[in-house]
């Protein structure tokens, strides 16, 4: 009897370790369940990470950051961390970037907020930096792009767009650089762009009026933009720009003049010195001349001699508002050909006397030899031509005179020598 009451116990024994160990195998397989699962996967990968930003261990957070990811792109903790990686490293591009693509996928406002404090940081430090470009602008527009109601970017614009389009008082985006390369069409895009907001919002009119107008006292600008950047203008001043009357004037009379001139360009280009003589003497030439002397000439400014070229000019604001002038300083653009107009009065015995002067394009670096062609009203007693003080001969001729310059000096050969309006001759 004992020996079956024994035989059942071991049995009941039997039933209880099976039951045991099968207890322990199903707590087993919750444990490997629960490690395996994607959550519990990037948890782990994010305290790693943590680990690895507390050690500055960036490359290494970096790696577990970008595993997180992989497991659960919808993980918000692992871009922001990422993108905390990236700044700590002073990637802040790369930084809002991944801000960026983080909020795309999981449109989570916090991620939007994070990736506009970023960019508008970067855009900060370049300002403070003085190294601001039309990239950083365009960042402005992103940040307004995703956040139209973000009140920090219009200060933030405002900075970076003056810092961009002046340095030292001169704006000179709109001007090409010698070796032909030029940033105009980037220029214009972000120009439409900021005109486009400024026509919606008129909060932002006074960064859009900056960029098209820069703060500055000089504007230069290369006449082959002159038509794109003229419509630019246009659209400012019908947002109400103050300065936009006056640069418009200034491109009418720059327009003006370049048309007048641009015959004696293609006689003097082609030797056609006889329509050159003849250029001197029509009235409209003689009446630009005599604006200069006596200072009555409307928005083209210039003192000794004017130069007209075909290249590029700069605007100059003055005590009387927006004035012009042609660019003659080849270190800003090479000129193909510059005529110069006399502006300064010079009278001898009663007659005055001035010139025009057209200088062929030349070699900066190779300055010898070159040629030039000379004009001038010019009074011949002065010039000892006539000799007779007795009766006062004071005799007008308009001299066309081609001069050659070279390491050893310069010489000069008459084309042209003919009398003028004013000759006065002996009496009799």
């Amino acid at each position: 009897m004992w020996k079956k009451r024994g035989k059942k116990l071991a049995q009941k024994r039997k039933k209880i370790g099976i039951a045991a160990a099968a207890v322990i195998v199903a707590a087993a397989g919750s444990t490997l369940i629960y490690h395996n699962l994607p959550q519990t996967k990037v948890e782990k990968q994010l305290t790693l990470a943590a680990k690895y930003m507390t050690e500055m261990n960036y490359l290494e957070a970096q790696e577990a950051y970008t595993e997180a990811l992989s497991i659960d792109e919808g993980s918000v903790r692992a871009y922001r961390g990422l993108a905390d990686d990236y700044a700590a490293q002073g990637q802040l591009d790369e930084a809002a970037e991944i801000l960026h693509q983080g909020y795309e996928t999981t449109q989570s406002e916090i991620l939007l907020q994070n990736y506009c404090a970023t960019v508008l940081n970067s855009v900060v430090e370049h300002v403070n930096e003085k190294t601001a470009g039309l990239d950083d602008i365009r960042s402005c527009l992103t940040v307004l792009k995703s956040d139209p109601d973000n009140e920090s970017v219009r200060s933030v614009l405002e900075n970076c767009v003056q810092q961009v389009t002046v340095q030292e008082d001169t704006a000179s985006l709109m001007l090409d650089e010698l070796d032909g390369t030029s940033d105009f069409d980037e220029y214009a895009d972000v120009a439409e762009k900021l005109l486009g907001l400024a026509e919606k919002d008129s909060s932002y009119q006074e960064a859009a009026y900056r960029f098209i107008i820069p703060k500055a006292q000089k504007i230069y600008l290369s006449l082959s933009h002159r038509d794109s950047w003229k419509k630019l203008v246009e659209r400012a001043q019908a947002l109400g720009d103050a300065e936009a009357d006056g640069i418009l004037a200034c491109l009418s009379k720059q327009q003006e003049i370049s048309d007048y001139f641009a015959p004696m360009f293609e006689a003097f280009e082609q030797e056609g010195y006889e329509a050159a003589r003849n250029f001197i003497v029509t009235d409209q030439y003689k009446a630009i001349r005599d604006a200069f002397i006596n200072r009555t000439m409307e928005y083209w400014t210039g003192n000794t001699y004017v130069p007209v070229t075909k290249e590029a000019i700069v605007f100059l604001l003055t005590d009387d508002g927006w004035k012009f002038s042609f660019v003659e300083d080849d270190s800003l653009a090479q000129p193909s050909g510059t005529i110069r107009v006399l502006g300064q009065k010079m009278e001898d015995l009663g007659v005055q006397r001035s010139s025009i002067e057209y200088v062929p394009a030349y070699d900066p670096a190779a300055y010898y030899p070159h040629t030039e062609y000379e004009i001038v009203y010019w009074n011949t007693m002065v010039s000892g031509i006539a000799t007779d003080n007795t009766n006062v001969v004071s005799r007008m001729n308009y001299r066309f005179a081609k001069k050659t310059y070279t390491a050893e000096g310069s010489s000069a050969e008459m084309i042209y020598d003919w009398g003028g309006e004013n000759e006065k001759r002996q009496k009799e």
